[in-house]
């Protein structure tokens, strides 16, 4: 540059810091701003810092190109790549497939839950087992190891797979585990695992016998499982309550079902999900089809209006699938419902225009939610 064109960029009016960070740094992908990180130290500092972290994960959360669906596909041979659906279209973009960092051929891996572009991944051996655990932002490409703990240890030599796990965040990302009554005498274990102090610690209180057929939802401060009409926690029906767990005052509590779902024998399937920021529960009924012996479903969505008011439950929707449901994968973050269909299918189902669109993920796949994010492990 000569020296008149550096004078005269030397009066070009600057932006301020806060414009720079405020309208545009907290609109880039995690990609960019990794790349950014080396500008200069002020905008190291800056990226790394919790308020900017706050500020991105805030606009990620309502921008429809930072939410990804996120794949774990078991029939992968090496089983150490995680595939990321758009949000919006659920079709796989180039180069969608991630390194799974912690991924050891040939063990199995399942999803958890997600929380604000964290993912909790669990390693699952051949019985049903949960063993380690992780913490993964697979947009960062970091991710650090879940201890064990003593609780742990004593109910891995007994090769028990019926544990509760959750993952929620309150001023704290946590990690809940319920490990159930195994022999007379004994009573159902809690602990709880801490990113802040990277401990477990055991909770001293009732637990409710939880159904662990499904995962976790996290919502409004709270975990969520279906609690159990029998001792036997697979049981797919008869669900009447909702069991909640409090993320941050550690305390469970419970929340009736709508009277029609409670109280109908017929319902085969029953699953916990959200929906734009509402609890939901997704029910499948079998059915036929007139003039032949092909078997569908016909399935509800329920959805509680105000957290906690249980006069609130409300049926947004009733529809016939394809086919017979097997089992309920919850909702995209545009509101899609994933299900599976007996036969090998699986499909997503849009609220608005009632079309039934197959997905391209195989069956033997683990899906979950996520919001790109530079929140740290």
């Amino acid at each position: 540059m000569s020296s008149s064109a550096s004078d005269d960029d030397a009066h070009l009016p600057k932006l301020s810091e806060d414009i720079v960070v405020d309208h545009i740094l907290k609109r880039l992908p995690v990609r960019s701003l990794l790349r950014f990180r080396c500008v200069c130290r002020s905008w190291r500092s800056t990226i790394d810092g919790s308020r900017f972290v706050d500020l991105h994960l805030s606009h990620s959360a309502l921008d429809a190109s930072s939410r990804y669906l996120a794949c774990l596909d078991w029939c992968d041979p090496f089983r150490s790549l995680c595939s990321l659906y758009s949000g919006v279209s659920l079709t796989p973009p180039s180069k969608s497939h991630i390194e799974i960092p912690f991924a050891a051929p040939p063990n199995c891996y399942g999803f958890v839950g997600s929380c604000n572009g964290l993912i909790c991944v669990t390693e699952i051996s051949r019985n049903g087992y949960r063993r380690s655990m992780y913490l993964w932002n697979l947009f960062t490409r970091k991710h650090k190891a879940v201890p064990r703990s003593s609780v742990e240890k004593k109910f891995l030599t007994l090769e028990i797979p019926r544990i509760a796990v959750g993952f929620g965040f309150s001023n704290d990302y946590k990690i809940v585990r319920i490990y159930p009554l195994y022999r007379r005498g004994t009573k159902p274990q809690v602990e709880i695992y801490s990113l802040s102090t990277g401990c477990w610690r055991s909770l001293d209180c009732e637990v409710p016998t939880l159904s662990v057929s499904r995962p976790a939802v996290f919502l409004s401060g709270n975990l969520h499982w279906f609690a159990s009409k029998s001792c036997n926690q697979w049981d797919e029906v008869g669900y009447q309550q909702i069991v909640s767990f409090d993320v941050t005052d550690e305390v469970f509590d419970k929340m009736a079902l709508p009277e029609e779902i409670s109280h109908v024998d017929s319902v085969d399937l029953v699953s916990l999900a959200v929906l734009n920021d509402l609890l939901a529960v997704l029910i499948s009924r079998r059915a036929e089809q007139s003039g032949c012996s092909k078997q569908h479903s016909v399935c509800s969505v329920w959805v509680m209006r105000d957290y906690g008011m249980l006069e609130s439950w409300t049926k947004l929707y009733t529809f016939e699938a394809s086919g017979l449901v097997t089992g309920f994968d919850g909702f995209t973050l545009n509101g899609e419902l994933l299900m599976k269909i007996h036969g090998g299918k699986r499909v997503c189902w849009n609220l608005i225009t009632g079309h039934e669109a197959n997905l391209q993920s195989s069956m033997a796949c683990d899906l979950v939610t996520v919001v790109e994010s530079l929140v740290s492990v």
